[in-house]
């Protein structure tokens, strides 16, 4: 008896084998693309105050790793380039690198590190696309400058950008898309450093 029971055992885990092997085998993409930190411009104005740059919010379409390829009203993904992070993630950092180049006394932090600051950078992502073949690629986000303490908005603005990938190739749309959204989030970082002003410190006389 424990001997069929045994053997039943086996069976079961053989035939539980069996199942995970037919499970599709995972997409491992050609290309991982990035927003590399040495890419960023720096603001032309200093930063004179502490700024938090939250996470853009996006849609499910442009809030993974996934890029986006759009025509008319259809939406879908290239099959094997992605980037190396999510969107709103590689934005996020690209805009605190564009800061944290800025002269000037203020500081740029991500939003979730939780740090005490004098204004916050909400925004959200409007789109984040490639065309199909080799149309054009865009980004558009819109800015919103709060400030920390009173949560009043100080300032908020719209930013469109299009660009042209070299051919129609799947790593060529995504290096394209990747150069306006460098560019986009540079004048992010410029819009805020050209609003934000100094506040005057605990302490420190009026």
């Amino acid at each position: 008896m424990r001997t069929q029971i045994v053997a039943l055992a086996l069976a079961s885990a053989l035939t539980l084998g069996g199942c995970v092997s037919v499970l599709p085998t995972p997409i491992i993409p050609s290309a991982l693309i990035s927003l590399p930190a040495d890419r960023a411009v720096a603001p032309a104005d200093p930063l004179q105050a502490d700024v938090a740059v939250y996470f853009p919010e996006a849609s499910r379409a442009f809030s993974g790793a996934d890029i986006a390829v759009r025509d008319s009203q259809e939406l879908i993904y290239l099959s094997d380039v992605r980037w190396a992070d999510t969107a709103p993630a590689l934005l996020q950092g690209a805009v605190v690198n564009s800061l944290t180049k800025a002269g000037g006394p203020g500081r740029a932090a991500p939003g979730q590190m939780g740090a005490q600051t004098d204004y916050d950078l909400r925004w959200r992502i409007l789109d984040m696309s490639v065309s199909k073949a080799n149309g054009a690629v865009h980004i558009e986000v819109q800015a919103s400058i709060l400030d920390s303490g009173t949560r009043r908005m100080i300032a908020q603005q719209t930013f469109s950008a299009k660009g042209s990938p070299a051919d129609g190739a799947a790593r060529a749309r995504a290096a394209a898309l990747a150069l306006v959204a460098q560019k986009t989030a540079d004048e992010v970082a410029a819009f805020v450093a050209k609003t934000v002003t100094a506040k005057p410190r605990p302490g420190s006389p009026s």
